[in-house]
């Protein structure tokens, strides 16, 4: 039964993340579903739900642009042969992106909403012809 749950958590996972085992944490031996970054991407954004839910705070726009960018910025020097992408770096620069880059997309998202809702106090939602 345990490894029936693994097996389904294990191609869930596959389906946004390559899963590649020297760049993943096992725990006893055993694989975890998601790699070093992506782990970090999920525990960043479980972080920022986690401001948001009990503090009701979002981190500024312009710096949680900055230190989103670390991420990409690890991977390019990485595919270019820049540097070599060692676990613990994957792991930080996946933090941040679920922190601050997340944090973008819930600001893109919540200005979108404020957009729609003064549209519809004016009367003027719809597309012009």
């Amino acid at each position: 039964m345990l490894s029936v749950a693994y097996d389904i958590l294990m191609r869930a996972a596959s389906l946004f993340c390559h899963q590649i085992p020297d760049r993943s944490p096992h725990l006893w031996g055993v694989q975890l579903p998601l790699c070093w970054r992506c782990t970090g991407i999920a525990t960043g954004t479980l972080v920022l739900l986690f401001l948001i839910l009990k503090r009701r705070y979002l981190p500024n726009q312009g710096l949680s642009f900055m230190l989103a960018l670390l991420m990409p910025l690890d991977v390019f020097g990485a595919w270019a042969g820049l540097w070599q992408g060692h676990n613990n770096f994957r792991f930080l620069t996946g933090l941040a992106w679920g922190i601050f880059g997340t944090t973008i997309i819930v600001r893109l998202f919540a200005a979108g909403i404020s957009r729609v809702s003064q549209s519809r106090r004016r009367g003027s939602v719809g597309v012009a012809a």
